[in-house]
């Protein structure tokens, strides 16, 4: 009998900060695309087959990511890192990974990537290359030129207070809070996140309409417009439209499509 489509595989202590979550992807076949909804992280991705090896930073991004099953071989290994969390391991600002698709040779130059996926090609489960993988980025973590944006703190605070508010603050108030200028406060979230405030706040209230509908969801329709005003829409129309700009589709085909 095949495992469950993702397998969750638990991070080393000394990540924990950093990495939100570890999982085997489609240990078994599977019939419909591998589907990434948008939530301010980056994710390391390992795919190994009987002739490649490949190691690839997503960023990143604001929009739905599709990947065909022949895409995702079986045992594909995602380190996904915390909101904020996989700047110290790639070099350089978030920014510049946002939006991207890049392998671990242009990151952390051939030599390196080159090693990397020897060693991971090498490993003979997906837990063992979890190790491997954990090793190496313990081994970043610590090197001299680690980046180390100054801004750091500011946003994981600034993270923490969106993520956490009841009511989710605009920017404006949000730079207040921490004390800076609304321009500060972008330039440093595009740094360490890899998006500005407004855009990961918009993230936030999508994902929180995303959790209410699968919970509302079992066993019956979701209310909408309940939804929309528990997560901070302005009204139902509002959530609609970032539907569409995230996922390129309503509400309701959405949920219908997941329950497919």
């Amino acid at each position: 009998m095949a495992a469950p489509p993702d397998t969750a595989l638990a991070p080393r202590a000394d990540l924990s900060r950093f990495i939100q979550r570890v999982r085997v992807l489609w240990r078994g076949p599977s019939p419909g695309d591998y589907v990434r909804v948008p939530d301010g992280t980056v994710e390391l991705v390992v795919r190994v087959t009987p002739t490649t090896c490949d190691v690839h930073a997503l960023g990143p991004r604001e929009q739905v990511v599709r990947k065909a099953p022949s895409e995702v071989p079986p045992d594909t290994l995602g380190i996904q890192f915390k909101p904020g969390g996989a700047y110290p391991f790639f070099g350089l600002p978030m920014s510049e990974l946002a939006h991207r698709s890049l392998s671990i040779d242009t990151l952390w130059g051939k030599a390196d990537g080159a090693r990397l996926r020897a060693a991971l090609a090498e490993a003979p489960t997906a837990q063992a290359r979890l190790r491997t993988l954990e090793a190496a980025l313990v081994d970043r973590l610590h090197r001299d030129d680690v980046f180390e944006p100054a801004a750091a703190y500011l946003v994981r605070r600034g993270i923490r207070l969106l993520t956490d508010a009841v009511e989710i603050p605009r920017v404006a108030e949000l730079a207040r809070t921490l004390g800076v200028s609304e321009r500060h406060l972008r330039r440093a979230f595009d740094d360490v996140l890899g998006m500005g405030p407004k855009s990961y706040a918009r993230l936030v209230r999508f994902q929180r309409a995303l959790q209410a509908s699968r919970v509302q969801g079992q066993g019956a329709r979701p209310d909408w417009g309940a939804i929309a005003a528990g997560a901070g829409y302005y009204d139902q129309a509002h959530l609609i439209a970032d539907f569409r700009a995230v996922l390129g589709t309503t509400p309701g085909a959405w949920t219908r499509s997941r329950a497919a």
